[in-house]
């Protein structure tokens, strides 16, 4: 059998271990165990196989503002996933997001509904903004933009890391996707009068909120961990 294919079949007997059936889960958690020994496979390959991929294109420019950029690693961090931007020339990026079972899927639709509502009251606060040249009025939105991430990052800050699933996800991206650079983006630094702008941006996000109903324990994750 190739390497791949007998992964394959672990990670098909880790899911079967979770059976109601305790006759089938032990059944099953013995043959991956086997399998694991046999073909000399490490934890680290089974959970590297695991890793799950989500993509979204939002229409974004080529090269995102720093506020997409904040708000999609502020998803990636709540549900432990990595997040990357796929450039290709004369094509909108994509944002791949990559975790463990169920929590890609989570990332790319909670960045599409935090986005969403982020961009409309962006662009409310804009349109309110009287009297000014086009640049300073997208500037003044950015700084309202950075204050309301800021507000809904202490929204979802109760989330944890689990760093042994991302270095799975490391291990993942880097063997199908090969080298990735860090895509760094500077804010927009406030200015003495724009108090206003960033009071107006952090009770925007009061009305935003994330609840732990939508995060279910990813059953793979507990399968791997019963392996040690």
């Amino acid at each position: 059998m190739e390497h791949r294919k007998i992964i394959d079949k672990v990670c098909k007997c880790l899911r079967l271990s979770e059976s109601g059936n305790p006759y089938e889960a032990a059944m099953a958690l013995r043959q991956a165990h086997r399998l694991m020994r046999k073909y000399r496979i490490s934890e680290d390959l089974v959970r590297e196989a695991i890793v799950a991929e989500s993509v979204v294109d939002i229409g974004q420019a080529y090269t995102p503002p720093f506020w997409v950029l904040a708000l999609a690693n502020l998803v990636a961090d709540t549900f432990d996933c990595r997040v990357f931007v796929a450039r290709h020339y004369g094509r909108r990026p994509e944002y791949r997001f990559l975790g463990l079972d169920f929590s890609p899927g989570l990332s790319t639709y909670t960045f599409e509904v935090l986005l969403r509502q982020l961009t409309k009251t962006r662009e409310e606060f804009i349109a309110g903004v009287e009297d000014e040249e086009d640049t300073e009025s997208q500037r003044r939105g950015d700084v309202f933009a950075q204050a309301w991430l800021f507000r809904v990052a202490q929204t979802v800050r109760d989330f944890a890391r689990n760093e042994e699933v991302l270095a799975s996800v490391d291990a993942h991206i880097h063997a199908e996707h090969g080298e990735t650079a860090n895509l760094l983006r500077e804010p927009v630094q406030p200015e003495n009068g724009d108090y206003e702008d960033i009071l107006c941006g952090m009770q925007a996000a009061n009305e935003v909120s994330l609840f732990r109903s939508l995060v279910n324990q990813p059953p793979i994750r507990g399968l791997v961990k019963s392996l040690t």
